[in-house]
């Protein structure tokens, strides 16, 4: 791995003194997703225990079998005839989650299961090939494309499990009354180091005049376009259904709050986290939290509804836990240690409070009462 950290440093390098300091935002998309180097586009992603980060899925295959639940009632609330139904999922990993919630259905809803159709959207080809041998249990039930318009016009439920948050980010900070934008240039001993512009991306510029100007100077924070982008993107193709997204994040007011004046960006490496960016490109994971306000409203102006945003503890604790519990693992004993693995996907100091869900429809009749949104519905916030 080394070695291909040297090499993604010399692509860079290169880069740079080809054609000039490349955004914060170039960087990071080379450092994650270069073809040959990027860190996700390894075999081997560094996901669980002994990996550089852990996700929901990897914790405990409850999480798997509760969004199960609620998919199966997206289903229910869908016009279906003779059709297959399908799901999508981006950001699949090394497809656990999609292992899980295929077992759910084929344990529990063998009739649904029939006709499932399960399809993953990965890009990589080096991904493609792992998440195939990795679902080769379940056959025709899954279809790994490069882009979900290969399928055609899709209807049905797309589940993204922190995906938003590992799409590159411009970063930015606010000096003598602006906001500039953050590049990445080259020092005279070769290495990589920060340097500030004026920000040249229209786009970007209306979105701090709209967003950002009352912050104060020295702030420093990111913009996640690739979103919007990615919203437009899924909303040409998709006709009916449900979007399930859940990731860390936060309102637009919370996300902005005077005090989160250093962003949220992070680096994680060896279950260690780290703002040094520019010290190992290629061999960290570089995430930054979702703005959901943004998410809702680049959502509803393609035509999507907001149907629900809660904290996962509470939209997991209302898709019947303590059955689901029961199918997945038997009866328990209070003190089993299958217990210490689920805390973390519930209890505010794990991913319970941290990480939020949101859920849209399009096509779709409305007043949808999701049993995810039983115990607790802060879509109001995302204003």
């Amino acid at each position: 791995m080394r070695s291909e950290s040297i090499s993604l440093r010399e692509l860079l390098l290169h880069r740079i003194e080809k054609h000039g300091p490349i955004s914060f935002k170039d960087f990071m998309a080379l450092s994650l997703y270069e073809e040959k180097v990027g860190y996700y586009s390894q075999e081997e992603i560094r996901i669980g225990k002994h990996g550089d980060f852990v996700t929901a899925p990897h914790t405990s295959k409850l999480f798997g079998y509760l969004l199960a639940v609620q998919i199966r009632q997206f289903f229910g609330e869908m016009p279906y005839g003779n059709e297959a139904i399908c799901i999508a999922e981006f950001g699949a990993g090394t497809g656990v989650l999609a292992g899980d919630i295929l077992e759910y259905f084929d344990r529990f809803h063998s009739n649904d299961f029939k006709s499932l159709n399960y399809i993953i959207i990965e890009p990589i080809g080096k991904r493609r090939k792992v998440l195939s041998e990795a679902l080769s249990g379940y056959g025709e039930h899954v279809h790994i494309v490069s882009d979900l318009s290969e399928w055609g016009k899709f209807k049905g439920i797309v589940v993204a499990n922190e995906l938003f948050d590992a799409f590159p980010v411009h970063l930015l900070e606010k000096r003598d009354g602006k906001f500039l934008e953050i590049f990445v240039d080259k020092n005279d001993r070769g290495e990589l180091v920060e340097k500030a512009f004026d920000i040249r991306n229209d786009e970007l510029e209306r979105y701090v005049i709209t967003y950002l100007s009352d912050l104060r100077d020295g702030y420093r924070t990111e913009v996640n376009l690739e979103i919007k982008k990615w919203i437009a993107d899924l909303s040409s193709v998709m006709t009916t259904g449900f979007c399930l997204i859940i990731d860390y994040g936060y309102s637009r007011s919370e996300y902005y709050a005077d005090f989160r004046n250093r962003g949220t960006l992070l680096g994680y490496r060896n279950q260690n986290i780290t703002e040094e960016f520019l010290k190992f490109p290629g061999l960290m994971d570089m995430t930054a939290h979702v703005n959901f306000s943004d998410v809702r409203l680049w959502f509803e102006k393609k035509g999507f509804r907001s149907e629900g945003f809660c904290p996962q503890w509470a939209f997991l604790g209302g898709l019947d836990i303590e059955q689901t519990m029961e199918r997945a693992f038997g009866k328990l004993d209070p003190f089993s240690p299958v217990l210490s693995s689920v805390k973390p996907l519930i209890f505010p100091q794990g991913m319970g409070e941290s990480h939020k869900v949101f859920v849209t429809s399009k096509g779709l009749k409305a007043d949808i009462e999701l049993k995810g949104f039983q115990m607790k519905n802060d879509i109001e916030r995302l204003r």
